[in-house]
């Protein structure tokens, strides 16, 4: 198959191109810049600097099979757009839109959008989240993957089979955001409050991701369907950090602080977001993902954490 994949050179998309050339697809490679990607495994590198122009999207596109949709506006740590609500529209749902209008002008059979588990909601209470639970996302990013699945399925109709991939946080080498700050808080050795957290988050291996976007561009049984995936065993944030700085060769620092006094210090500090994810639970029901396409992830957390140890220590001294 013909593959085209936008944001392929992302942290997603890298590790998706190289399952997808390794299953034996052409792909397709579309980045924003022009940049050096002689690593980038892709039959053909094009560069759209913006996919809401329809020629040199439409180009692109031409003669392929099947198209899978990783550019986003991801969510953001500092926000620095003054209007961050009308940007995560104006990227996550606009030209979500264009894409799949370029995709049925194609021909394309088959579209798979990589949403987020942030379109069912921030925190689990004890029950999984599944896909077929109703929408409750809570901040712009959630929200605009959120109206971007209801603008794709509106604008696909019958004509173009759409793939939903809804993920949790995603680990790996390139990765950024708040698993990030947590290896960097293991590298450095900083004690951390996390000792008296109880909870049970499941997270998601970038390489796993990649694995199952190979698996439903051509699976006959993905058509027109939502997944949930997961590693598999919930974690709570200290059996998380543990893993990582033990992948880092590192000892994990950790005291313990109660749950209620860390609500209390974030609302003090304007940081109540951060410690409700660091506090809270988010759980994925992922059964349906895993029966419909007889798959099951194939990169453990330990592989995947030993070869983000690897690439984070290359990045710490500049040489990767």
């Amino acid at each position: 198959m013909r593959v085209v994949v936008t944001g392929a050179d992302g942290f997603v998309g890298r590790p998706t191109c190289r399952r997808l050339a390794a299953e034996g697809h052409q792909v397709i490679a579309l980045i924003r810049h022009r940049r050096p990607v002689d690593d980038l495994a892709a039959h053909q590198i094009i560069v759209v600097e913006d996919l809401g122009t329809g020629h040199a999207l439409d180009q692109a596109v031409k003669g392929a099979d099947a198209l899978v949709h990783l550019a986003a506006r991801t969510h953001v740590m500092k926000e620095t757009s003054p209007a961050p609500e009308a940007e995560f529209t104006r990227v996550n749902v606009d030209l979500t839109a264009h894409v799949a209008e370029a995709a049925l002008r194609a021909g394309l059979k088959r579209f798979v959008f990589v949403s987020s588990v942030k379109v069912n909601g921030e925190q689990t209470g004890g029950i999984p989240f599944t896909a077929e639970m109703p929408p409750a996302p809570l901040d712009w990013y959630g929200r605009s993957k959120a109206k971007a699945e209801e603008v794709l399925r509106s604008t696909a109709g019958n004509k173009l089979d759409v793939v939903i991939l809804r993920p949790p946080l995603m680990y790996g080498p390139g990765m950024k955001g708040n698993f990030a700050r947590l290896f960097a808080m293991a590298e450095r050795g900083i004690p951390l409050p996390f000792a008296s957290i109880h909870n049970s988050r499941d997270v998601l291996s970038v390489f796993s991701l990649a694995d199952l976007i190979n698996r439903v561009v051509s699976h006959p049984a993905a058509a027109g369907r939502t997944f949930m995936a997961r590693d598999g065993t919930a974690l709570s944030t200290p059996q998380l950090f543990q893993a990582i700085a033990q992948s880092l060769g590192r000892n994990a620092r950790l005291f313990p602080v109660p749950t209620a006094m860390l609500s209390l210090a974030g609302t003090l500090t304007g940081r109540s977001a951060e410690v409700q994810r660091l506090t809270g639970g988010l759980e994925l029901d992922d059964r349906a993902t895993r029966e419909a396409l007889q798959w099951a992830p194939p990169a453990s957390m330990q592989e995947t954490l030993r070869e983000t140890a690897v690439w984070w220590k290359r990045r710490l001294t500049g040489s990767g």
